[in-house]
Protein backbone atom coordinates (compact mmCIF):
# COMPACT_ATOMS: atom_id res chain seq x y z
CA UNK A 1 0.00 0.00 0.00
CA UNK A 2 1.10 3.51 -0.71
CA UNK A 3 1.06 6.07 2.14
CA UNK A 4 -1.90 7.83 0.48
CA UNK A 5 -3.82 4.53 0.49
CA UNK A 6 -3.02 4.00 4.17
CA UNK A 7 -4.29 7.50 5.00
CA UNK A 8 -7.48 6.88 3.00
CA UNK A 9 -8.02 3.55 4.77
CA UNK A 10 -7.56 5.16 8.20
CA UNK A 11 -9.98 7.95 7.29
CA UNK A 12 -12.53 5.38 6.11
CA UNK A 13 -12.17 3.33 9.29
CA UNK A 14 -12.31 6.24 11.75
CA UNK A 15 -12.24 9.80 10.44
CA UNK A 16 -11.71 11.18 13.98
CA UNK A 17 -8.18 9.74 14.13
CA UNK A 18 -6.82 12.07 11.46
CA UNK A 19 -9.43 14.77 11.98
CA UNK A 20 -8.91 17.96 9.98
CA UNK A 21 -5.27 17.15 9.17
CA UNK A 22 -4.39 17.62 5.52
CA UNK A 23 -3.82 14.40 3.56
CA UNK A 24 -0.26 15.46 2.65
CA UNK A 25 0.63 15.96 6.34
CA UNK A 26 -0.90 12.58 7.26
CA UNK A 27 1.07 10.95 4.42
CA UNK A 28 4.28 12.52 5.76
CA UNK A 29 3.58 11.01 9.19
CA UNK A 30 2.93 7.57 7.66
CA UNK A 31 6.13 7.81 5.57
CA UNK A 32 8.14 8.82 8.65
CA UNK A 33 6.74 5.92 10.68
CA UNK A 34 7.49 3.41 7.92
CA UNK A 35 10.99 4.83 7.55
CA UNK A 36 11.64 4.36 11.28
CA UNK A 37 10.44 0.74 11.04
CA UNK A 38 12.57 0.04 7.95
CA UNK A 39 15.68 1.61 9.46
CA UNK A 40 15.17 -0.35 12.69
CA UNK A 41 14.96 -3.63 10.78
CA UNK A 42 18.05 -2.79 8.73
CA UNK A 43 20.00 -1.92 11.91
CA UNK A 44 19.40 -5.33 13.53
CA UNK A 45 22.30 -7.64 12.75
CA UNK A 46 20.62 -10.83 13.93
CA UNK A 47 17.68 -11.60 16.19
CA UNK A 48 14.13 -10.42 16.71
CA UNK A 49 12.68 -6.94 16.53
CA UNK A 50 9.16 -6.51 17.86
CA UNK A 51 6.75 -3.67 17.18
CA UNK A 52 3.65 -3.90 19.39
CA UNK A 53 0.43 -4.15 17.35
CA UNK A 54 2.45 -4.65 14.15
CA UNK A 55 4.39 -7.84 14.74
CA UNK A 56 7.88 -9.22 14.83
CA UNK A 57 10.73 -9.18 12.36
CA UNK A 58 13.10 -12.15 12.64
CA UNK A 59 16.54 -11.44 11.19
CA UNK A 60 18.86 -14.36 10.40
CA UNK A 61 21.89 -15.07 8.28
CA UNK A 62 21.58 -18.03 5.93
CA UNK A 63 24.01 -19.62 3.51
CA UNK A 64 22.92 -19.73 -0.13
CA UNK A 65 24.63 -22.05 -2.56
CA UNK A 66 27.31 -24.65 -1.96
CA UNK A 67 31.07 -24.88 -2.13
CA UNK A 68 32.87 -21.94 -3.74
CA UNK A 69 29.53 -20.35 -4.69
CA UNK A 70 28.27 -20.29 -1.09
CA UNK A 71 27.52 -16.88 0.31
CA UNK A 72 25.87 -15.67 3.48
CA UNK A 73 22.78 -13.51 3.01
CA UNK A 74 20.43 -11.77 5.38
CA UNK A 75 16.94 -13.20 5.69
CA UNK A 76 14.19 -11.10 7.26
CA UNK A 77 10.92 -12.83 8.12
CA UNK A 78 7.84 -10.91 9.22
CA UNK A 79 5.43 -12.49 11.70
CA UNK A 80 2.18 -10.56 12.10
CA UNK A 81 0.97 -9.74 15.59
CA UNK A 82 -2.11 -11.57 16.77
CA UNK A 83 -5.19 -9.39 16.85
CA UNK A 84 -6.08 -8.59 20.42
CA UNK A 85 -9.70 -7.87 21.13
CA UNK A 86 -10.27 -6.35 24.54
CA UNK A 87 -13.78 -6.50 25.84
CA UNK A 88 -14.77 -4.24 28.68
CA UNK A 89 -16.28 -6.19 31.56
CA UNK A 90 -19.79 -5.07 32.45
CA UNK A 91 -19.80 -2.78 35.51
CA UNK A 92 -16.35 -3.91 36.65
CA UNK A 93 -17.68 -7.28 37.84
CA UNK A 94 -14.75 -9.14 36.29
CA UNK A 95 -12.25 -7.23 38.46
CA UNK A 96 -14.24 -7.93 41.61
CA UNK A 97 -14.53 -11.60 40.68
CA UNK A 98 -10.80 -11.85 39.95
CA UNK A 99 -9.97 -10.29 43.33
CA UNK A 100 -12.36 -12.65 45.11
CA UNK A 101 -10.71 -15.67 43.45
CA UNK A 102 -7.20 -14.53 44.40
Amino acid sequence: MKPSEIVAAVRAKDAKIIGEMADKKAEQIVKAALTVIRESVVAVEKGDLTFPMLGRFKVNEVTKGEGAEAKVVRKVTYVAAKAQVKEAPPNGKAKAKAKAEA
